[in-house]
């Protein structure tokens, strides 16, 4: 599977909810909806559908389509938002910690 990285960072190729939708898991998809739901949030197998915050289709309306970074990086046309101009803006420094691991992606991004 060839690597594909969000625009906040999360490198989708590696994402559970990802696999799960490319490879058609559906025992997959049931096992999430379980795991990432919380007594405010739950999710059900249809929930656990993603191609990709680049992809028209791949915003899942409750996980991704109202993403303030995906709605953003779409606007601009980037593929993550190291390639922005305005890196790192205001979404990063409220959605991407410094220490996590998708702003460790955007970091080495940033630097080629």
């Amino acid at each position: 599977m060839e690597k594909m990285i969000a625009f906040c960072g999360l490198i989708c190729s590696e994402c559970p909810v990802y696999i799960a939708t490319k490879t058609g898991n559906t025992q997959l998809q049931e096992q999430l909806a379980k795991d990432y739901s919380t007594d405010s949030c739950k999710f059900e197998k249809e929930d656990m559908i993603c191609s990709g915050c680049h992809s028209a289709d791949g915003a899942n309306e409750k996980m991704c389509l109202e993403c303030p970074m995906r709605k953003c990086g779409m606007e601009k046309n980037v593929a993550h938002c190291a390639e922005c101009a305005e890196y790192p803006c205001q979404y990063i420094e409220d959605y991407v910690p410094v220490e996590s691991s998708n702003r460790k992606v955007l970091e080495g991004l940033l630097q080629r």
